[in-house]
């Protein structure tokens, strides 16, 4: 009856009530008939509003700096747009985000091993990791040297060498031990123990007198077991997998890349280790207070997404964080 009635308005223009006339229908038993097939009709699901769902705007954020970062990770990426001002999302809703643009692929975790928490640096200058890694610059083969801070790290130090004799790694590690701070008497003011394998120019007579000048402590890592210097380790590796789209002629174009790149390392990449940040903020800077700046402004985001996502005509204040509130 229903479609009848629909055909025959839809054909003569005519409205409900004409239209129930002509076919002789009464008003209340086709209202009654209408609301019948309404309940028996399945109800269709209502998806319910979500409060903290990423906004429209947000979303075309990440999707427009995803492309222009293609070779950044979902977590990095989600650290850095906060640190810029892009979006402040987290790297779970950044991940799923880019997934659903096609932007990503689904991935397994891998298990990591962990250092026992007694082989790990509990702050800068604490723990110094280095390493001789080869570097073949046409059929020139040097030998870059490198001692990291393993809290932050950042690279104290770098050199490219000609030799790994103990006499030129001496000098390499003298000018790495140089950029420590000095009382004003001169003494230095942190020892940091020196951790590397058992290459020649470690277990050299000169490496072991400045080690002694200067009262450090030398921690050579158990033979075949370079995961006990893994973090010096891995920084070479990120270093090597630069160096490969780099196409070097002589030795001042490779020590000319290796400062752009461990500068990048140091004050410009985000490292998952330190909460993404740089090494140069956990080194000589303030983690903690990056750390807290970030949360405050995920927090602040999250309270104004949940207004637009509800549709709130009168909006709150913003956000204060109940904790900087106190301390204020």
């Amino acid at each position: 009856m229903h479609e009848e009635v629909q055909q025959t308005k839809t054909r003569s223009g005519w409205p409900a009530r004409r239209t129930l006339k002509a076919l002789g229908v009464s008003r209340s038993s086709y209202y009654r008939w209408l609301r019948a097939e309404a309940w028996s009709r399945p109800a269709e699901p209502v998806r319910p509003v979500q409060a903290f769902e990423a906004t429209a705007e947000e979303r075309q954020a990440v999707r427009k700096y995803a492309l222009e970062h293609p070779e950044v990770r979902h977590r990095e990426l989600s650290w850095r747009m906060i640190d810029e001002g892009v979006a402040y999302l987290s790297a779970s809703t950044v991940y799923r985000i880019l997934r659903e643009e096609k932007l990503i692929s689904s991935w397994s975790r891998r298990k990591k091993r962990s250092r026992e928490e007694r082989e790990k640096a509990s702050r800068p200058d604490e723990i110094w990791g280095t390493d001789l890694m080869y570097l073949k610059v046409q059929e020139q083969t040097y030998y870059f040297v490198a001692f990291i801070d393993e809290y932050s790290r950042y690279i104290v130090h770098h050199e490219l060498l000609s030799s790994m004799d103990g006499v030129t790694l001496s000098l390499a590690a003298q000018r790495a031990v140089e950029t420590l701070p000095r009382t004003t008497t001169g003494e230095l003011s942190v020892r940091p123990e020196i951790r590397s394998d058992n290459g020649s120019g470690y277990i050299s007579k000169e490496f072991h007198g400045l080690l002694e000048h200067h009262r450090l402590t030398h921690h050579r890592i158990t033979p075949h077991c370079p995961e006990e210097n893994g973090v010096m380790e891995r920084a070479n590796r990120t270093f090597r997998e630069a160096l490969e789209e780099v196409d070097l002629a002589n030795r001042f174009e490779a020590e000319d890349a290796l400062r752009r790149i461990i500068a990048h390392y140091n004050e410009e990449r985000l490292h998952s280790s330190l909460g993404y940040l740089r090494p140069v903020d956990y080194y000589r800077g303030a983690p903690r207070v990056l750390h807290e700046d970030r949360r405050r402004k995920l927090s602040q985001a999250r309270h104004r997404r949940k207004q637009i996502n509800l549709g709130l005509r009168q909006r709150t204040l913003p956000y204060e964080d109940p904790e900087t509130v106190c301390s204020n």
